[in-house]
């Protein structure tokens, strides 16, 4: 796989929340059931994103997912607290896992070019991604508009920003497609749907 692509641009979205939240990959769609998509009623204020997000993975991969999450996330970021991962890193790297993100303030930043070749062990490929992104002058960082919606494969490289002082509010948006079950101490039970 080639490292280094740009995430797909999907327009501003003026998400509105109304409480600080940290959802970690709630399943909204699970193989138990098929045939429903549901999520707690205080993520109403996306409800469009998703579905959007939804129609169009289903006709760009034709529904051959079995998994959907959402993070959602709102509160106080601060230097060296982002609200996000930190480090260089691919999400879903070694899968073939779909993530859209979106954030109002302090966005995303991405390494964009030709990361070569790169180790299927993940943790060295973890020291290659920040070892080219910081160091190499074929790579370009940059971000995204505030609110806009971006679509990530594994191949787009990127790191949660650095906040500057004294911080302030964030909200950050994810949609995550796979057929792995998300299956860590720690992550969102949705109550709504019947699952293990």
């Amino acid at each position: 796989m080639k490292y280094g692509n740009a995430p797909a641009q999907h327009g501003i979205w003026d998400l509105k929340f109304e409480e600080y939240m940290h959802y970690m990959y709630l399943p909204i769609h699970v193989p138990e059931r098929p045939s429903q998509i549901d999520w707690p009623k205080n993520l109403a204020f996306a409800a469009d994103l998703i579905e959007h997000v939804i129609h169009h993975e289903r006709e760009v991969r034709r529904n051959r997912t079995s998994h959907i999450y959402v993070t959602a996330r709102r509160g106080y970021a601060t230097p060296g607290n982002p609200l996000n991962r930190p480090g260089w890193h691919s999400d879903g790297f070694g899968t073939d896992d779909i993530n859209y993100v979106w954030t109002d303030r302090f966005p995303t930043l991405f390494a964009i070019g030709d990361f070569g070749d790169v180790s299927e062990d993940h943790a060295k490929s973890s020291e290659q991604f920040t070892d080219v992104a910081e160091k190499s002058p074929h790579i370009t960082r940059q971000t995204y508009r505030d609110k806009e919606l971006l679509r990530l494969d594994p191949s787009v490289i990127h790191t949660a920003p650095p906040i500057p002082a004294p911080g302030g509010e964030r909200s950050f948006f994810k949609i995550s497609f796979s057929n792995s079950r998300y299956n860590l101490k720690g992550n969102a039970h949705n109550h709504q749907l019947n699952y293990d």
